[in-house]
C-alpha cells in the first residue's frame, strides 16, 4: 500500500521534474536491457539496440497509488511523427543501416515507485543489402 507521504510527493512534481525523472528511468530501464549508447536527446532517447539505431519517444504520468500499467495509445499522427523523427535521423547520420522507433509510457506512482511500458518498433527501416 502506498502511503500518503509516498503521494504527496508524486503530486507535488513539476512538469519537468516529471519530463527528468521519466527521462532517467528510461536511461536506466534501457541501460539494463543491455543497450549501448543510451542519452536523451530533448524529449527522446537516442540508443543501439544490437545493430539497430532506436529513437524513444517517453510519455510520463502522475498516477498516485495506482496498481494500473501506463497507457500507451498511439494515434496516426504519434506514428507519423515518429516515421518522420526517423527519416529526418537517417537524413543527418547517413551510416546506420537499420533504425527503428520505440515508445516508452511511464506512470510514477508514488515516491520511488513507477510502472513502464515499452512498445517496441512502432516504425521501423532497414537497408536491404
Amino acid at each position: 500500500m502506498t502511503s500518503t507521504s509516498e503521494n504527496q510527493t508524486a503530486t507535488t512534481m513539476s512538469e519537468e521534474e516529471l519530463r527528468q525523472t521519466a527521462l532517467g528511468l528510461c536511461t536506466d530501464y534501457l541501460q539494463g536491457r543491455g543497450w549501448r549508447g543510451v542519452h536523451a536527446d530533448g524529449d527522446r532517447i537516442v540508443a543501439t539496440d544490437g545493430d539497430e539505431t532506436v529513437l524513444v519517444s517517453v510519455t510520463a504520468t502522475m498516477e498516485p497509488g495506482s496498481d494500473a500499467l501506463p497507457t500507451l495509445d498511439l494515434e496516426d499522427e504519434d506514428v507519423a511523427a515518429m516515421r518522420r523523427a526517423c527519416l529526418l535521423y537517417l537524413a543527418d547520420y547517413g551510416d546506420v543501416d537499420a533504425i527503428r522507433h520505440d515508445a516508452i509510457s511511464i506512470a510514477i506512482t508514488g515516491e520511488r515507485r513507477a510502472k513502464l511500458r515499452h512498445l517496441v518498433g512502432v516504425w521501423q527501416w532497414a537497408e536491404r543489402m
